[in-house]
């Protein structure tokens, strides 16, 4: 069985055809920085959940699907 893409037919097993993005959520927090030590800001990262997939022919989505640890 052949994996291929459900809009333009593209075969997913070939190399780079496919593009996984991992979402991370998370918050900024302010910090007082001079503009040469940082961006002024923190960033704290939470766990993520999802990841997609991506067909790099026509960008567009494959499937989401659950990010287990």
């Amino acid at each position: 069985m052949a994996l291929t893409c459900t809009h333009c037919g593209a075969d997913l097993t070939a190399p780079q055809s496919v593009r996984i993005a991992e979402y991370h959520f998370g918050r900024l927090q302010e910090k007082t920085q001079d503009p040469m030590e940082g961006p002024g800001f923190i960033y704290h990262q939470e766990v993520p959940d999802t990841y997609t997939l991506l067909c790099t022919n026509c960008k567009r989505l494959v499937r989401t699907l659950p990010l287990k640890k």
